[in-house]
């Protein structure tokens, strides 16, 4: 039963699988083969296979066993039925039992351990490469899947489709480990991943009398789901799971979607602009918006590179204290304390006008650590900032990100009037701005100037009151990371409380937190907007030598 509306309806259990395609066939090995068998998908209530839907090996289909002696490659040569095959060995020697066996080969990282790809391709309404895995004493494998299945069947007239892109509310793709589980395999993800596949039709698919097409995801209970499906004109139809229903996907099993001619229709894509935020923040009088970078700013001195902090949430370094002091420890393997032109790590604490171009300034550099004051005079002068003639010394605007532009002068810091009248003189100003913390990281949130107030998304403005044994204290708000996920789908902005830097000494990591404008006072001390957990101030002037963030916007056309 199909409901006429914008959400995913009528989730129906339904079994089956779809045929894998080949890969290129190879030269045999050692001579060595295995015998394969493939799990297929039994209805759910009776156990029996659904015609139509078999799930049958391909020649060519390789795969990766591991043995005593190492991993080697082999080939698919199937059987009568197809559900069988006989797999030679094309390179590399596996040795003795046990085996580990993956399916694709090339999704295989270690002997119980895949990577699942972030695109999945399909062809003539077959999906390539869908994973399996097997453990065996012998040279017989049995080979379970690692995924259950959604099948999405699309009808619309004089419409084709090109690609289909996958969101939910956890990690979708990346690294997993696989646990056997005597049979019925379980994958556990581990890093590198995000929660977006996209399907890519590798011509574009009609969907004129209907058409079928799946997309393979780790089994688990998914709070929401969104599926944007792209036409041949590259125009998008978008469906979101509704709001509090749980969506289901089972190991070996596939949950069927069918969208029909008045479900699907498909409207032009906005540009995308890589690296920003959804959300609209008006920064004057006149009206003009910005928005804001996906994260801080950062940057890798060895390879001269410039990015975005991956996350809103995500900074450098955490404080540890030593005899003399604090410091930045490290992260990930970057930390602040370690700034220099040759450090591999990434930075994220910058001096005044160290965006890298030559402005005059004795300390241009983004390694800058001096900390006399004059060495970061803007042409030579305290009186400039980083604005007109000398707006290449904002590390923002000077350069490309390789996360959020491909060239330069598509970013900028914000100047102190603009900081001063997003957070006190917009509409509702007051009600869009608090502090909180996200998965245990404090910090500043602002709200877009969309921003509604809603029980669905609670949200308290303002700041935490002083107390001298609870502090810092950001729980103003608080929000996990599937929560803030929602609310940044709103266009919430969020900035880490990411501390300072004097020279290479760093503190206040997860107190305070200092951003620079670009932008400073009549008698030439630069502005910043910073904030504790009990309040904010756009005003505040600092030492150009100090290492404070940056958070980067993009002016709205």
């Amino acid at each position: 039963m199909m409901k006429k509306t914008l959400s995913l309806v009528s989730i129906v259990l339904i079994t089956g699988l779809v045929c894998l395609t080949s890969c290129e066939k190879g030269n045999l090995g050692d001579g060595s083969q295995f015998f394969a068998t493939m799990e297929q998908c039994a209805n759910q209530h009776d156990k029996t296979v659904l015609n139509g839907s078999v799930l049958n090996w391909t020649f060519s289909d390789q795969v990766l066993i591991y043995g005593t002696a190492g991993s080697a490659l082999y080939i698919a040569q199937p059987q009568n039925p197809a559900t069988n095959a006989v797999f030679n060995n094309v390179s590399g020697h596996s040795g003795e039992a046990p085996y580990y066996a993956i399916y694709p080969a090339d999704i295989a990282t270690a002997t119980n351990a895949v990577i699942l790809p972030a695109t999945q391709v399909t062809e003539d309404g077959s999906l390539t490469g869908y994973p399996m895995y097997a453990e065996s004493t012998d040279n017989h494998l049995s080979f379970k899947n690692l995924c259950g299945l959604l099948k999405l069947h699309l009808t619309k007239s004089n419409t084709s489709i090109s690609s289909i892109v996958i969101t939910a509310n956890s990690e979708i793709n990346g690294n997993y480990n696989v646990n056997y589980n005597n049979g019925n395999p379980t994958l556990s993800y581990v890093s590198d991943g995000s929660n977006s596949t996209t399907l890519t039709c590798s011509t574009a698919q009609s969907i004129d009398n209907g058409a079928d097409f799946y997309i393979y995801l780790p089994a688990g209970n998914y709070s929401s789901l969104s599926i944007a499906i792209t036409n041949g004109q590259g125009m998008t139809c978008t469906k979101s799971s509704n709001e509090g229903t749980t969506f289901n996907v089972y190991r070996s099993q596939y949950t069927a979607i069918a969208f029909s001619e008045n479900d699907l229709l498909f409207v032009a894509e906005e540009p995308e602009l890589e690296g920003a935020l959804s959300g609209l923040f008006t920064v004057n009088a006149n009206g003009d918006q910005v928005r804001f970078s996906q994260g801080n700013l950062q940057y890798r001195a060895s390879t001269n590179t410039w990015r975005f902090a991956e996350h809103q949430y995500d900074y450098v370094g955490t404080q540890i204290a030593d005899g003399d002091g604090y410091y930045g420890g490290t992260v990930n393997g970057s930390d602040n304390h370690n700034i220099s032109s040759t450090y591999s790590g990434w930075i994220d604490l910058f001096g005044w006008g160290t965006s890298g171009w030559n402005s005059g300034a004795n300390c241009y550099q983004p390694w800058s650590i001096s900390i006399s004051e004059s060495d970061y005079w803007t042409g030579g002068s305290r009186s400039n900032s980083l604005t007109g003639a000398y707006a290449e010394a904002d590390w923002a605007w000077h350069n490309a990100m390789y996360n959020g532009a491909i060239a330069a002068h598509q970013w900028r810091t914000l100047t102190q009037s603009e900081w001063y009248y997003l957070l006190y003189s917009r509409t509702d100003a007051s009600d869009k701005c608090g502090t909180g913390n996200i998965n245990g990281v404090g910090g500043l949130i602002i709200m877009p100037d969309s921003w509604i107030m809603s029980s669905n998304y609670p949200f308290n403005p303002g700041f935490s009151e002083y107390d001298v044994n609870n502090w810092p204290d950001w729980s103003h708000n608080n929000y996990t990371l599937s929560q803030w996920e929602q609310m940044e789908a709103m266009g919430a902005v969020f900035l880490p409380a990411a501390g300072s830097r004097n020279g290479t000494n760093v503190g206040s990591v997860g107190l305070y937190s200092y951003y620079w404008t670009s932008t400073s006072t009549t008698d030439g001390e630069p502005f910043i907007m910073d904030f504790s957990s009990g309040g904010l101030d756009a005003s505040s002037v600092a030492s150009r030598y100090c290492g404070f963030s940056v958070r980067p916007v993009r002016d709205e056309e």
